[in-house]
């Protein structure tokens, strides 16, 4: 295995490194655990109480050692470093980088944040210093909670030299797990660019926020959480309450009961908003039980939305008027990005499923976010990227020669499972026949969407009852398990290649559990197993990681749970997908269009009015464009939208 010294030359990073770490004052009523970060850097409370710092270089490793510089010293310290010769290392770039480009004007070329190394090498552990130093054997880091409420210049003369050994300390350790963590990067050259792209999203690109808008839709989900809570005739407490399971059973039918789920002692009731028994509540055929259902959603979900819209307002008006992009490198096994800041931009609600989504209140959210004075927002989807992908990798041509040939794949799904011609509705349609094929084609739509990682018949029929648009149609007996079961067999059989792909990931996967020295491979995809860590190498060169894989009666179990064919099958095209929007993301970058956000499948750009019609093209010219490992894979998007809200 490469050292981090060999990485760094491969990336194009110098090898002298400067590892930073900021300190700062705070307190029970102000700190990062309360407030977002740009909040908490721009609050008049803030204040640094000290910088531990360490140079060390590729022919003397630690040829200095690592020193904490007091407050006053600290701007003197920052002006002697030349900031295009070293690689600056931090815990946590969006903190650290942050005060050094706000409070000193400082953005170092080159930047490699360890939480980020971290969420790649596993997404689900710990990312906090002091349970990493615990994971890799280090020592353990101090306890930063005696110094809460101190004040540099308050500090006791023990105090403060407990607090310069807690900083450096923490410098050593960052230090520590940088020469471990880096060398297990995956396709460095590309994901290294993917982190400082995450990074620059926060301290270079912004929208606008409509706050009057945003404020007036706080004033609408107050009120519909009220109407919800009043139609239940119950209060807040009491649907907050213990007694609610009494409130629930005593209006539920003779004879049904509340649907109870295992917890971690014993069963509880299966209220959550994610149960599927809770998501049949919803739509009971009994008024007084929607009502009560939905009544206890609104007081657990409402406030959360109206707090994200009101961290949107502080946000922005704690920058300067420009709310900064927070996503999450790495935040998923599959590496895909996620939200963060309290405002989670990759959670925009949008309209679902057909016939299910969000209350439209919770759609508006987005639309608060804007572009400058000046520019517009360039909007792009990928088009149908899962299903495409899976069918390049299973090579069931039929279905991707379809998505090449700009076919209608939906209908030509559904035409074959109903056996009668099903389209696209179109605007001049009677609305009984649009309603006819629009029902019918969305069956063939869901199938494409939704059975190409093995989903059964008992969870596609329990999603259709789940949805207010279909459940009216399996009460009625129009359609019924039979016939969600003939609809899961008609798509298994017409594209055959997709379970046989199943069989042969999970085939793969099992050989390397039972046999670690001998790799194995499907297509572009390359298995390998050791210590017991199924390695998954993509056609990008990055790698999926499983650990601690094992096989117990004849089932793959690893640290994340149990796993089978279709399970790792939906794994691997979503992290084929999100390298897709990595290459992507760079290319765009590279023509120098000017990103300011990503949504899974989606990018968002900022365009200047003037330069829409020749940066709309380029924009799609390059979702349209592969990668060279991605040969032979049909690329489309739907149509850049152009807009002034982000609405998609």
């Amino acid at each position: 295995m490469p050292d981090y010294r060999d990485i760094l030359k491969q990336i194009g990073y110098p090898t002298d490194i400067l590892c930073l770490d900021f300190e700062t004052f705070f307190s029970t009523e102000y700190s990062l655990s309360k407030m977002s970060t740009i909040e908490y850097i721009m609050d008049e409370r803030f204040e640094l109480t000290g910088l531990g710092s360490w140079v060390w270089n590729d022919s003397n490793e630690f040829g200095e050692e690592p020193i904490f510089i007091e407050p006053s010293d600290i701007e003197w310290g920052l002006e002697l470093i030349d900031w295009n010769t070293v690689t600056v290392l931090v815990q946590n770039a969006r903190f650290d980088i942050t005060i050094l480009q706000t409070k000193f004007g400082i953005v170092p070329k080159y930047i490699i944040d360890l939480k980020d190394l971290a969420c790649h090498y596993n997404a689900r552990m710990s990312h906090c210093l002091a349970d990493m130093a615990k994971m890799f054997g280090l020592k353990a880091k101090g306890d930063t909670m005696q110094f809460k409420g101190l004040h540099w210049n308050t500090m006791t003369e023990e105090q403060r030299k407990k607090f310069t050994e807690y900083t450096i300390g923490d410098v050593e350790l960052e230090t520590e797990l940088f020469k471990i963590l880096l060398p297990k990067l995956t396709n460095p050259t590309v994901e290294i660019q993917l982190m400082r792209h995450t990074l620059d999203l926060w301290l270079h690109k912004g929208f606008a926020v409509d706050i009057d808008m945003a404020t007036k839709l706080k004033v609408k989900m107050r009120t519909q959480m009220a109407k919800t809570i009043k139609d239940s005739e119950h209060t807040p407490k009491e649907l907050r309450s213990a007694k609610f399971v009494g409130y629930l059973q005593a209006a539920l039918p003779e004879g049904e009961q509340v649907p109870m789920k295992q917890g971690k002692r014993g069963n509880i009731p299966a209220l959550a908003k994610d149960d599927e028994a809770c998501q049949q509540l919803v739509v009971h055929p009994k008024k007084e039980v929607r009502d009560l259902v939905l009544a206890r959603l609104a007081v657990e979900s409402w406030p959360t939305h109206i707090k994200r819209v009101q961290s949107l307002i502080s946000q922005t008006m704690a920058n300067g008027g420009l709310l900064r992009v927070p996503l999450t490198y790495y935040a998923g096994h599959t590496g895909r990005w996620g939200g963060s800041e309290k405002i989670n931009l990759q959670n925009m609600a949008g309209a679902g499923r057909r016939g299910t989504g969000h209350d439209p209140l919770i759609g508006q959210t987005k639309e608060v976010l804007m572009a400058p004075p000046g520019f517009v927002l360039g909007m792009a989807d990928s088009a149908q990227i899962e299903a495409r992908i899976l069918a390049w990798l299973a090579e069931q041509m039929d279905l991707l020669n379809g998505f090449a040939r700009g076919e209608d794949v939906y209908s030509e799904f559904a035409t074959t499972l109903f056996r009668t011609t099903v389209r696209k509705p179109k605007k001049t349609d009677p609305p009984l026949l649009a309603t006819y094929l629009e029902i019918k084609r969305g069956f063939g739509k869901d199938s494409i969407l939704g059975c190409g990682f093995g989903m059964g018949a008992v969870r596609f029929h329990g999603d259709c009852l789940k949805n207010p648009a279909l459940r009216p149609l399996f009460d009625s007996g129009q359609y019924d398990f039979k016939f969600i079961k003939k609809l899961i067999d008609t798509y298994r059989a017409k594209y055959s290649k997709i379970p046989m792909y199943w069989g042969k990931v999970e085939r793969a996967f099992r050989q390397c559990i039972r046999f670690p020295h001998l790799e194995q491979t499907v297509g572009p995809l390359t298995f390998r197993c050791k210590d017991a860590e199924v390695q998954i190498e993509l056609p990008s060169g990055r790698v999926l990681y499983y650990r601690h894989c094992r096989i117990k009666n004849d089932s793959i179990r690893y640290h994340g749970g149990a796993l089978w064919g279709g399970s790792i099958t939906e794994n691997i095209v979503q992290a084929v997908a999100r390298d897709m929007l990595g290459y992507w993301i760079l290319e765009c970058e590279r023509a120098w269009l000017d990103i300011v956000l990503h949504i899974h499948d989606s990018i968002v750009t900022l365009m200047p009015e003037d330069k829409v019609s020749e940066q709309s093209k380029l924009f799609g010219d390059i979702m349209c464009s592969v990668p060279d490992w991605a040969e032979g894979f049909p690329a489309a998007i739907d149509p850049v939208a152009v807009s002034r809200r982000l609405v998609k």
